[in-house]
């Protein structure tokens, strides 16, 4: 499977990888050689990510854990090291939504997005160092949003945890540099996702299909990522081509950011 070798040999956990933009990461991940651990709360999702990947060549194990639980990270990573020797790519992609008004938002739903969508990604920091500090280095990817920087209405947790998450990752890059260890952010504009399929789901077939369009006219490119789109930015942010790169985020986006809205 592996057609450019740029990660032969290395071993990346991509958290939320039973669909969507993790599915399509770890595929990338693996397609340039990495041994890929796919985590997912999903088991069903998860073992056809691997299936995806060992029928086309490439080499991968699912692991279950939640990623807003400490201790299951803390497995994650250690079964991780247990099962290839060593860890070197920490992908922390998984994450989740709740459009709502905050004013309208439960705290229940609060504390689950924060669980998950920063928290989940400091757990999979934290016990990642460890092994890739055994491992020589490594390198950890966060999985942002273009929502990051922009507003957008009933979002105002989900981007929150996705801003926090960028200063974070900056710092650590700071604090964990002396250690070979590279810390970087994707920040992904709309990408076609089961997550944007939800989206749509109430909308008639000419309100999907104006929604769309909109979001095709609202980049630079006319178009709608796709998850694989991501991971080609994951894994080159992993390789030795971006050796001297940590601290950034990266905004895959089609240039959605700079397009002026009319």
């Amino acid at each position: 499977m592996a057609t450019d070798k740029r990660l032969e040999d290395r071993v990346a956990v991509v958290t939320g990888s039973g669909s969507g933009i993790g599915r399509g990461s770890a595929i990338v991940l693996a397609r340039a050689g990495a041994r890929v651990i796919v985590n997912d709360v999903d088991p069903d999702g998860g073992a056809e990510t691997v299936d995806l990947i060992r029928e086309a060549g490439g080499e991968a194990t699912f692991i279950a854990a939640d990623v807003g639980r400490s201790d299951q990270v803390k497995s994650l990573v250690a079964q991780a090291e247990d099962s290839y020797g060593r860890l070197d790519i920490m992908y922390a992609n998984a994450g989740i939504t709740n459009y709502v008004d905050l004013e309208e938002m439960a705290e229940s739903d609060l504390e689950r997005m924060l669980d998950t969508n920063l928290k989940g990604f400091l757990f999979c920091a934290k016990h990642a160092i460890p092994a890739m500090k055994r491992a020589g280095g490594g390198s950890i990817v966060f999985c942002s949003s273009v929502l990051s920087t922009i507003g957008f209405p009933q979002c105002v947790v989900y981007s929150a945890t996705k801003a926090a998450m960028i200063g974070a990752a900056r710092t650590l890059a700071v604090e964990v540099g002396k250690h070979n260890i590279r810390v970087n952010v994707v920040s992904p504009g709309t990408i076609n996702t089961p997550m944007l399929a939800r989206d749509m789901a109430d909308m008639n077939v000419d309100e999907a299909e104006n929604y769309l369009q909109n979001v095709r006219n609202a980049n630079a490119l006319g178009r709608i990522g796709e998850p694989e789109d991501i991971g080609n930015a994951v894994a080159w942010l992993s390789s030795e081509e971006a050796g001297y790169i940590t601290g950034i985020n990266l905004f895959v986006d089609g240039a959605f950011t700079a397009v002026k809205q009319i």
